[in-house]
């Protein structure tokens, strides 16, 4: 067994094995065998006893002693087994630990350099446009400088060649569509400065009678009203290109405005052929004997 260092002894152990404890062993044994020689009788048979128990004694210590020490040279070899591949272990896990550091930065680094790229170049275009920018105010100020001498003649034209020299009022081509005895008014405007957003239909005394549905967005980049059911009156006047006694409005940016009506001569009316579908097709049929027979629509509030 080796030779601990004493608790209180502040150096270090000695690295010389000093075998102390065998000499009690060695003093019992010497005793035992000098009574077993020097004896007689029951003295000598009691210290072949005696030797006989020591040396049975020495070998079940020497074979103890030799399982603990293959007992703890197998634990301290396991231990350190244990130690070396959580060692490794930790080694593994610091050095994925690094590469993911090292990934990290190098993406870092690289989104940095695009970012710094992509600032490079909008820096260069913000200079490009405040270049021409530039160039295009030295252009607009040389022709200021060309018109002021050089006036030119005032010219009479409208702004707007579709509103016309009338800009309060919001212009409409009209048609009709009849559908065995309803008819619908059909109103479209042009592309104007003007957005209509609903068109109504009042009479002299100021009382709605009808009111369109939201505007259809048309192929020239107009719009497109519908109104079910207008008065009587008014579609008859209309076919027959007198004076309504009824006023038309849209309603453009929260204001009711009046408009300017233009006949777009379309007449058309619903019919089915043998196989029960229905066709769209052109009709002039008179508006005024069509609705003859039917009565009068009550006004909207």
């Amino acid at each position: 067994m080796c030779n601990a260092p004493h608790p209180k002894s502040d150096g270090p152990a000695s690295p010389v094995k000093q075998r102390n404890d065998l000499l009690p062993w060695a003093v019992v044994v010497t005793a035992a065998v000098v009574i077993a020689l020097m004896g007689a009788g029951a003295e000598r048979w009691f210290g072949v006893g005696a030797v006989s128990g020591l040396l049975a004694g020495i070998a079940c210590a020497w074979v103890s002693f030799q399982a603990a020490r293959r007992n703890r040279g197998a634990a301290h070899v396991r231990e350190l087994t244990s130690l070396s591949e959580e060692s490794d272990t930790r080694v593994s896990s610091v050095i994925k630990q690094f590469e993911w550091a090292v990934n990290d930065v190098v993406k870092l680094k690289r989104d940095a350099e695009r970012a710094q790229g992509a600032a490079d170049a909008l820096m260069d275009r913000s200079r490009e446009r405040e270049r021409y920018v530039k160039k295009l105010e030295k252009q607009i100020f040389e022709l200021r400088e060309q018109v002021a001498h050089h006036p030119q003649a005032v010219s009479n034209a409208p702004e707007n060649m579709f509103d016309g020299p009338d800009r309060s009022h919001v212009p409409f081509r009209w048609a009709l569509h009849i559908d065995g005895a309803k008819a619908t008014l059909e109103l479209e405007t042009g592309v104007t400065l003007d957005r209509p957003s609903r068109v109504r239909i009042v009479d002299r005394d100021g009382q709605v009678t009808a009111v369109s549905g939201v505007p259809v967005l048309l192929a020239d980049g107009g719009y497109g009203f519908t109104v079910e059911e207008p008065p009587i009156d008014l579609v008859s006047d209309l076919d027959a290109r007198r004076e309504p006694n009824y006023l038309i409005e849209a309603l453009v940016q929260y204001e009711w405005k009046p408009t300017r009506l233009e006949d777009s001569g379309r007449r058309t009316r619903i019919v089915a052929d043998n196989q029960g579908r229905f066709y769209r097709v052109a009709d002039a049929a008179d508006a005024a004997q069509v609705f003859a027979s039917r009565p009068p629509r009550a006004n909207l509030n």
